[in-house]
């Protein structure tokens, strides 16, 4: 008798859910329901929305399968219905390419990331278009739109539907435009070089144009992570291609050369800084400066490198002042200078002043203070010449350059190593800070 009495209970139970559940199901069901629990009759809402009791009646009832969206809104109004919860019913009656469109419009000013995928699934579920040209104006419309996240979430669908469709070109334009942004991410360099490579897959349906690009930003973004084979190789490949943007072509060449550089090939190095350096670009004087002195500085003539870089230090832009003073610091430190690095520290104001916005610069900044503390260990002052390798550690953490932080720790370790009398603990105290904020 009890057990019957407990399944009775559950039965009425699910009944009762199945009910909520269903009243919930369409937006006129919606409407009813909370009307009902307010207690209101159609003749009331009628006079507090100015909406007639008829039209309202018919929205209820299912009658009406396009309501309009500004009744539908009144009405919400003075229910006290969540307007996202409108929306997401509102989406499901309506079939119309311009009403959602507009709509679409509306929303990718917010951030509600589920409403606009949503809107773009009913956008590219239309049965009376063509898929392709669905999915070439979403594309059209997610390039137009500032906000990152809704941007992604716009190409993340057109890449599903791509492929569930088997429109290829969509599938690489999307998968492009998602690396673009999924990029900017400096806490994942890796990761998202690994994701913009898979682009590669289906290059056959970008244009050359597209190609030149993907190619230019895959070889940049090589070369942040210190992967300089392949960085040549996708920047050698973007040159191939059709690349419109006189910055964009002039950046893949100074790449180039940067890359040669870092693979210790100076020949190769100098021809692309040749090629670079007839750019008419505010910063290619700067940018060829500082890659003169550094050629010269690995083919021996220090006093030559160093010339360049003094009588040009009161002109360098703020980007490239920094790498001017890492060069500098890393030549006295090899002719043990110490004295003229203590003159380019007086700089470290307007230094940290600037404002860094890419990964190689702010690359750039972890290795000044590397530097500044190896010209701290080399004036004998430890505990400075460790909170400076703790600071470019963190900093290189910041953009996944996971080497560079490891070798920074080891710098700190092997400083231990030759100075016995630095109190141990105190260091693994700041190793542990170190990494619980890495973990955080």
């Amino acid at each position: 008798m009890y057990i019957k009495t407990i399944n009775r209970q559950i039965i009425e139970l699910q009944r009762v859910n199945t009910m909520i559940t269903a009243t919930h199901s369409s937006l006129g069901e919606l409407i009813r329901h909370h009307r009902k629990q307010a207690k209101m009759t159609i003749v009331q809402l009628e006079k507090l929305t100015n909406v007639d009791k008829a039209v309202i009646s018919r929205i209820e009832t299912g009658q009406t399968k396009r309501p309009n969206l500004d009744n539908i809104l009144k009405i919400g109004v003075i229910l006290k219905l969540p307007y996202e919860k409108i929306i997401d019913h509102y989406i499901e009656t309506e079939e119309r390419l311009e009403v959602l469109y507009s709509m679409l419009n509306d929303f990718i000013q917010g951030s509600n990331l589920s409403l606009i995928t949503k809107l773009g699934k009913k956008i590219l579920s239309s049965p009376t278009e063509n898929s392709i040209d669905l999915v070439e104006i979403l594309y059209e419309k997610a390039e137009s739109i500032k906000e990152s996240s809704v941007r992604l979430s716009l190409y993340k669908l057109i890449i599903s539907y791509s492929r569930a469709h088997g429109i290829m070109p969509y599938i690489a334009k999307g998968l492009m435009q998602s690396y673009f942004i999924e990029r900017d991410d400096f806490t994942k360099l890796r990761l998202t070089f690994s994701s913009g490579k898979s682009v590669l897959f289906f290059e056959d349906f970008l244009t050359s144009e597209e190609k030149g690009l993907i190619y230019c930003k895959l070889g940049v973004h090589a070369y942040y992570i210190c992967l300089f084979e392949e960085s040549v190789e996708l920047n050698k490949k973007a040159l191939d291609e059709k690349i419109t943007d006189t910055r964009m072509l002039a950046n893949t060449i100074g790449s180039l050369s940067n890359g040669y550089y870092r693979l210790g090939d100076y020949k190769q190095s100098k021809a692309y800084l040749d090629k670079y350096k007839t750019f008419p670009l505010p910063e290619v004087k700067d940018n060829t400066k500082l890659n003169e002195s550094m050629l010269h500085s690995a083919n021996g003539d220090h006093q030559l490198a160093i010339a360049i870089l003094q009588e040009n230090l009161p002109h360098f832009g703020d980007n490239a002042l920094l790498h001017a003073v890492n060069q500098l610091i890393k030549i006295y430190l090899q002719t043990k200078n110490l004295s003229a690095i203590e003159e380019l520290i007086q700089l470290e104001e307007k230094i940290l002043y600037t404002k860094y916005v890419t990964p190689f610069k702010k690359s750039e900044l972890a290795h000044y203070f590397r530097l500044k503390g190896d010209y701290y260990i080399l004036r004998s002052r430890v505990e400075e010449g460790i909170k400076f390798y703790l600071e470019a550690a963190n900093r290189y953490a910041m953009i996944d350059l996971i080497e560079k932080e490891k070798e920074c720790l080891r710098d700190i370790m092997n400083t231990h190593e030759s100075n016995k009398e630095i109190d141990v603990f105190k260091t693994i105290e700041k190793l542990k800070i170190h990494l619980t904020k890495k973990e955080g």
